[in-house]
């Protein structure tokens, strides 16, 4: 069996350790980021007062989803039934379907830019995109050019590098960890911080590093890390692809066929 970090906050990273344990991977929950409260939510909670404004609402991740339907239960305010939904991807739309939502809309490939690109908004159209604060500006810029209005509103702030995770970075370390999943570039960027706090820098050259798509690959390679393995499928179903029917070569940690 062979030991892999899961980058991904706790709360979120259940599933991918399931799937990994399924397929006789070891999964090690080290958590690079952390969620925290916006500076104000005062943006969102207008919006979410006034919802009948738009055509669709887009979330980019489950965080997303959570803290919208947070601030909704705090009035208690009806859905609009015009409102049509989007999701950034199968994850996020899970999400949705959890909290009822049946008709969720997502890109053919999971990522903001596509998003903004794909998503079937008409000219004129008014869209509210709910996103973390550092989140990727593309999928407002792609939609705006297309004659689509968009509003902006941040339900959380992503922080790199919890202190708590110091600890948790070094016993899976030591425990002979063979490689790190990345699921965004800003897990990417906190075990970067982490790895420097728990001064761990020179592991990172034999480990593997994998990424769920090519915006966190790219991250990667930001730093001067080599990328190992990209997710066809930008999810969590397509990073368990990477392993499925395939054995871990002993020398470099690396699957193969």
């Amino acid at each position: 069996m062979r030991r892999v970090i899961v980058t991904r906050p706790r709360e979120h990273a259940e599933r991918l350790a399931a799937r990994l344990s399924a397929i006789e991977m070891e999964p090690v929950i080290v958590p690079t980021v952390a969620f925290a409260p916006p500076a104000t939510y005062a943006p969102l909670d207008d919006a979410v007062r006034h919802l009948d404004r738009y055509a669709w609402i887009l979330f980019t991740s489950r965080t997303g989803v959570r803290v919208f339907f947070e601030r909704m239960a705090a009035g208690p305010r009806a859905l609009p039934e015009h409102l049509r939904w989007a999701a950034v991807g199968p994850g996020t739309a899970e999400a949705l379907r959890g909290r009822g939502i049946r008709e969720v809309w997502i890109p053919s490939r999971y990522l903001s830019e596509a998003a903004g690109a794909e998503l079937p908004a008409q000219r004129g159209d008014r869209v509210l995109r709910i996103r973390a604060e550092a989140a990727s500006p593309l999928p407002a810029e792609r939609l705006r050019g297309r004659g689509v209005e968009v509003d902006e509103v941040v339900a959380y702030r992503t922080v790199l590098g919890p202190p708590e995770s110091v600890p948790l970075l070094r016993q899976a370390v030591a425990l002979g960890a063979d490689g790190v999943i990345f699921t965004s570039a800003s897990t990417v960027r906190g075990f970067a911080r982490l790895i420097q706090v728990a001064a761990l820098e020179h592991e990172i050259g034999r480990l593997t590093l994998i990424a769920i798509g090519p915006v966190t690959a790219e991250a990667i390679r930001a730093l001067g890390w080599p990328v190992h393995l990209v997710a066809a499928e930008h999810s969590v179903d397509g990073i368990a692809v990477l392993f499925e029917g395939r054995h871990v070569d002993a020398a470099s940690g690396l699957a193969r066929n």
